[in-house]
């Protein structure tokens, strides 16, 4: 069995992952290989998958890996909005976006642009949820909707899965920050690299 993360970036997909990783399945968190070729040997090195590019494939990977688990993270479109914005500012310093020409191009296929357009984003939003839930409709069993905001953790991810809770708490990773400290960590990191 597979689990994929269907929710859009900035809705958990990181804390969902390390979550996975807390409950021993080995999570590939932005599997950008996977949106060259869906049979990239990454699918076969890892249980779990989330964060971009799977919104984009997971009716395929469904097909491909009948059985599997999805989980479809979600979160207040305000809030959302909000951090997908820091993304496109502050978060593509962050993450060194400029390296990294791919996820220009995955981010066009999912919004039709690099650039945040707050009506483009929130139409694109709101039509990607209702695409996940419309898919699954029929199959409420392969399907969960997880909000990492509104305090959904271990007590309703681990049934779905199937196993028990564990005894730590929830994960939560990837908080927006100022661009003042994004700032200081490149700094540091280009003066002590090994650090």
């Amino acid at each position: 069995m597979k689990i994929f993360g269907t929710g859009l970036q900035r809705t958990g997909t990181t804390s969902l992952g390390k979550s996975l990783l807390a409950l021993g399945y080995n999570n590939k968190d932005y599997p950008a290989q996977l949106f060259e070729s869906i049979d990239h040997p990454v699918i076969d090195e890892h249980d779990s998958f989330t964060d971009n590019p799977i919104p984009l494939l997971y009716q395929e990977l469904d097909k491909r890996w009948p059985g599997s688990k999805f989980i479809h993270t979600e979160r207040d479109e305000e809030a959302w909005l909000k951090s997908v914005e820091w993304l496109y500012t502050i978060g593509k310093i962050k993450f060194g976006w400029e390296q990294r020409p791919e996820v220009t191009h995955i981010h066009e296929q999912i919004y039709g642009t690099s650039d945040f357009d707050r009506e483009v984003f929130l139409v694109r939003y709101r039509r990607h949820n209702a695409e996940v839930r419309e898919y699954f409709k029929e199959r409420p069993d392969d399907l969960l909707i997880f909000d990492v905001t509104a305090g959904d953790d271990f007590t309703k991810l681990c049934p779905f899965l199937g196993i028990d809770p564990p005894e730590e708490e929830f994960p939560h990773w990837n908080k927006t920050e100022n661009v003042f400290k994004v700032l200081l960590r490149r700094i540091y990191k280009f003066f002590f690299p090994s650090a």
